[in-house]
């Protein structure tokens, strides 16, 4: 069973690997056939594990029939569904409800319960809309009606997002694994250690450069927190931080990683299919944001190193620049990709599927690099472990789409979110902030991003908010909830490798992270942020949220420079971010004056007692 397993792994990588290369199956099939193998193969790794108890295994081979039988039925009726006129059969609900039942254990077992939960409750609400007062209320779903909207239609299961996971993540999935076996993830990791290692509180730089690179193509804080924690966390720890604080600074970069270009994840896909535009078009537009993120985590880390007097990494125990050199054609298979979708403007399917290719022929020269069997057979397995979340959270968020958009919910919610904001476009998108933050507790990114899409964009667009800023607004929103209190999973994943407590850990990481709830209100009000302008408008944007994201690190750390700052100076501090960061020549002058003022006020002090002491 385990080769049978194996076997099927192998077969998913080789069928999206062949379809990158000369087309995708059309109709359903290549949605389905994603999907159908991704279901199997989980259900059989979980029937062939050594302590499952053996009415377990029932369920499980149970639930492998299902996956694979509804999997055959769609394809097989796939050419007829269009000529049916409406038309819905007893096979149609059958394998309909097998389908549904299969993802939604899947989600439990794969993603969380939360997700699954929600899940069931938009099922529920399918069936008793009639009784739902106000703008819940409406007309009510059979299984008949539910079965062709979920399963059968494109709204549902095998819509917008299986099909971005079908056909562009999944690619991107395979690049990572074959990056992390080859040895360039590992590359870039040194190469942060060398850039950054030596200076104050080096070892906290190096854990937010390289999660910042790794996360780009893990497409996942968790696993990016445990990629690069494992090596940066203890490192953290001998150089002299708090375990709380190191275990934030991986969890804070790491979250991050999913906004930094240029590949920014999975999710990056499903919005620019939803946007309708090339995929590089939205690379180029988060790109600054993503960079003032990680700078702003930067400049917080260097104020504590420098307030606490840590030091960087002894030269000894950093990466030789003999050895990066020698390994230097690593980092070409990342610059050969950004390369290909921005200047040669290949398709996002291409430009994935040649960067395996390029990355294979850059490892060959090298006994240490290249992919032998076992390098392949872990190149396998990690593409299938990767692909499982995402492709069955694109499968069960289709589910919530189909009941959405066929009881009309998602318009009627648009409505009642203007209604409530009175019209006020700040009250909206503080209220869009609290909804995505709340949807992204506990649940995948990809998730809580197309509930969002779904729910909340239309509200958003409606009160004149750029399209491309709202869906970049619902995104950030929903990758900051991994270390937003209560339920913080990327801090605590941190915090198992730092051996600390998780709720204070959850506390520095939201600190940390705090630039990202600003950073979505600047590029709303200013979609200059977004290379939405002509450059000295983006220049002097930049600047002026650099000068204010410092103002807002010193004001969280009590510490501006070199001096220390008291309540009062830190609420000046923030307010002076906050100037800074509103769009405008007039309050960045001010908000400039005000930190200007303060280290004046700081320097003139110091000054004085130095002369006092002489």
């Amino acid at each position: 069973m385990k080769k049978v397993s194996f076997a099927l792994g192998v077969i998913f990588c080789a069928f999206h690997c062949y379809t990158a290369m000369f087309g995708a199956v059309s109709g359903i099939g290549q949605k389905a056939i994603h999907l159908g193998l991704i279901l199997v193969i989980y259900f059989l790794d979980d029937l062939i594990k050594s302590d499952r108890k053996w009415y377990l295994r029932l369920v499980d081979l149970f639930f492998v029939i299902a996956s694979a039988g509804s999997l055959i039925y769609i394809i097989s009726i796939d050419s007829t569904i269009d000529l049916r006129s409406g038309m819905i059969y007893t096979y149609d609900i059958i394998f309909g409800v097998l389908l549904m039942v299969s993802l939604i254990e899947a989600t439990r077992r794969a993603v969380g319960v939360s997700l699954a939960i929600v899940v069931l409750c938009f099922i529920a609400y399918a069936f008793i809309g009639p009784y739902m007062p106000g703008f819940l209320a409406h007309a009510g779903m059979d299984l008949s009606r539910l079965t062709s909207i979920v399963y059968l239609g494109t709204d549902g299961i095998y819509g917008t997002a299986i099909y971005a996971s079908a056909s562009y993540i999944v690619l991107f999935v395979i690049l990572g694994a074959v990056f992390n076996e080859t040895g360039v993830g590992d590359y870039f990791t040194k190469l942060a250690s060398r850039a950054f290692g030596k200076f104050r509180g080096g070892p906290a730089k190096i854990a937010v450069v390289a999660s910042g690179l790794f996360g780009s193509i893990s497409g996942s804080a968790i696993a990016n927190v445990i990629g690069t924690g494992t090596f940066t966390i203890p490192m953290m720890k001998k150089c002299g931080f708090e375990d709380e604080y190191a275990a934030a600074v991986e969890a804070s970069a790491s979250t991050g990683g999913q906004i930094m270009p240029p590949v920014m994840g999975a999710t990056a896909f499903l919005i620019a299919e939803y946007l309708g535009i090339p995929y590089f078009d939205l690379v180029k537009a988060a790109l600054i944001p993503a960079v003032l993120f990680y700078v702003a985590i930067l400049m917080t880390v260097d104020l504590y190193a420098r307030k606490n007097n840590i030091q960087g990494v002894p030269e000894s125990e950093l990466p030789t620049r003999k050895e990066l050199l020698q390994n230097v054609y690593l980092i070409v298979p990342l610059i050969y990709l950004v390369i290909s979708m921005s200047i040669f403007k290949m398709s996002v399917t291409k430009s994935g599927i040649s960067a395996i290719i390029v990355t294979i022929i850059c490892t060959l020269f090298s006994a240490k690099n290249r992919i032998n069997l076992d390098k392949l057979k872990k190149i396998i397995q990690g593409s299938i472990n990767g692909a499982k979340p995402v492709a069955i959270a694109c499968g069960v968020v289709g589910i919530i789409i189909g009941i959405v958009m066929g009881s009309g919910l998602g318009f009627r919610m648009s409505s009642v979110l203007v209604n409530i904001s009175n019209g006020n476009q700040g009250i909206l998108l503080v209220l869009t902030m609290v909804v995505s933050l709340i949807l992204g507790m506990g649940v995948p990114t990809t998730a809580a991003y197309l509930m969002l899409a779904l729910l909340v964009v239309p509200a958003l667009k409606t009160m004149n908010v750029l399209p491309l800023a709202a869906h970049l607004f619902i995104f950030y929103f929903g990758i900051i909830s991994n270390v937003t209190p209560p339920v913080a999973l990327a801090a605590y994943a941190a915090a198992g490798l730092a051996h600390c407590n998780p709720t204070k850990t959850g506390f520095y990481a939201f600190k940390l992270s705090l630039s990202g709830f600003i950073l979505p209100f600047m590029f709303v009000y200013n979609p200059v942020l977004l290379m939405q302008g002509d450059a000295l408008e983006i220049i002097q944007s930049v600047i002026t949220a650099l000068l204010g994201i410092y103002s807002l690190s010193a004001s969280l750390e009590k510490f501006i420079f070199r001096w220390e700052i008291n309540t009062i100076e830190r609420i000046v501090l923030f307010m002076s971010a906050l100037l800074l960061i509103v769009p405008g020549t007039v309050t960045d002058i001010m908000g400039f004056v005000v930190l200007v003022g303060i280290c004046f006020i700081k320097a003139t002090a110091e000054k004085k007692g130095n002369m006092q002491k002489a």
